[in-house]
């Protein structure tokens, strides 16, 4: 179908494209000289359809994308640690994202089964936007690490654990008891698990022993013609301290020692004898 002469004339004479609703119109002639044909039409509205389209399924992937990494930042101190070693991960937000000066981030950690980590922590942001924490890296294997907050997230942060090249040394003592222990009670003792450099050391079983008077040297101290007997194991708390006790069913001096067996960051290691005196 084409436009032809008496088909504009027509359109001129209509109201509302006359001259009186200052509306301009080309010339006729004009008109006729570049006539449109309806498959030129088709086209162009074709074009446009999937144009239109194009842009929609952009918007739509932008929206079901993941979180925007943008406005959120996560390093850590290092890439491979050793195990038993410190891994310091700190962060960085916007500070205008947050609902109020100091909100809290949340930052997901991926962690091997034997370690202690948890899956999640809530971390207090400053007013500039920062965050940090600590974790000590008690298990070999891939660690990784993310931050979110509402519908934004840092990018995640791997982190190696390895085999130490060499185990830290540890110190293990024991002390006790506290008060006179009489024949038929227990002797309650006390002990401290620490490293090198006289940190505790968390969560970690000790095995303690007592030697039996040793009726055939009473006057002597050869531990070597004890009886002994092995307990335990009892378990480090969070800074490396245990109790335990020894029934004193005779009377006379006993001997208590306390060993740990060692692991993959911790050398093994064994307290001096005490001698408790049982009444």
């Amino acid at each position: 179908m084409l436009f032809t002469k008496e088909s504009i004339q027509k359109l001129i004479s209509v109201p509302f494209f006359s001259r009186e609703n200052l509306i301009w119109l080309p010339d006729p002639q004009v008109i006729e000289s570049h006539m449109i044909k309806w498959s030129d039409v088709f086209r162009i509205c074709s074009i446009l359809f999937f144009v239109g389209l194009s842009c929609s399924y952009s918007v739509i992937a932008a929206n079901t994308s993941e979180p925007d990494t943008a406005f959120m930042d996560l390093t850590s101190s290092k890439s491979v640690v050793e195990v038993g070693d410190t891994i310091l991960v700190e962060g960085y937000i916007v500070p205008s994202l947050l609902s109020r000066p100091g909100d809290r981030v949340l930052l997901q950690v991926t962690s091997p089964k034997e370690s202690r980590a948890d899956t999640y922590y809530q971390l207090k942001t400053s007013t500039e936007g920062l965050f940090n924490i600590e974790f000590l890296a008690d298990a070999i294997g891939d660690w990784s690490f993310q931050a979110r907050y509402s519908e934004y997230a840092s990018p995640v942060v791997p982190v190696k654990v390895t085999p130490r090249a060499k185990v830290k040394e540890t110190e293990l003592t024991i002390s006790g008891p506290f008060n006179r222990v009489f024949m038929g009670e227990s002797g309650q003792m006390s002990g401290w698990l620490r490293d090198y450099e006289g940190n505790g050391i968390p969560y970690r079983e000790v095995w303690y022993s007592f030697g039996l008077p040793s009726y055939s040297c009473v006057l002597c101290e050869d531990d070597a013609r004890r009886i002994w007997q092995t307990l335990g194991p009892v378990t480090t708390d969070e800074i490396g301290y245990f109790e335990f006790s020894f029934p004193a069913r005779d009377k006379g001096t006993y001997a208590v020692k306390a060993s740990f067996p060692g692991d993959e960051i911790f050398a093994k290691a064994e307290s001096e004898t005490v001698y408790p005196n049982v009444l």
